[in-house]
């Protein structure tokens, strides 16, 4: 069970859930509620956040700026900002 609570808890999960409820959440909204679909490059700012921070938790193990919560803010005002754009 210990094992299970350690990887509940890893940062890597969260930022993994985060970045995949984005993903959903513009498809849904870019296919559904959109008049013109969005193209690919503003859907993958998200997952390049993802992918910036795990490139570099593995160098900055311990740094505050990688701070899970700061990153999580990050792709979630992304998506927030990018479906706003696109609604204007």
């Amino acid at each position: 069970m210990s094992k299970f609570k350690k990887l509940i808890k890893s940062p890597h999960i969260h930022i993994a859930l985060a970045t995949g409820f984005s993903i959903i959440i513009m498809a849904y909204v870019s296919k559904k509620i959109l008049t013109e679909p969005m193209g690919s490059i503003p859907l993958s700012i998200p997952p390049l956040l993802m992918l910036l921070y795990e490139s570099l938790l593995g160098r900055y193990k311990n740094s505050r700026i990688l701070t899970t919560w700061y990153w999580l803010l990050a792709i979630l005002g992304s998506t927030v900002l990018i479906i706003m754009i696109y609604m204007i």
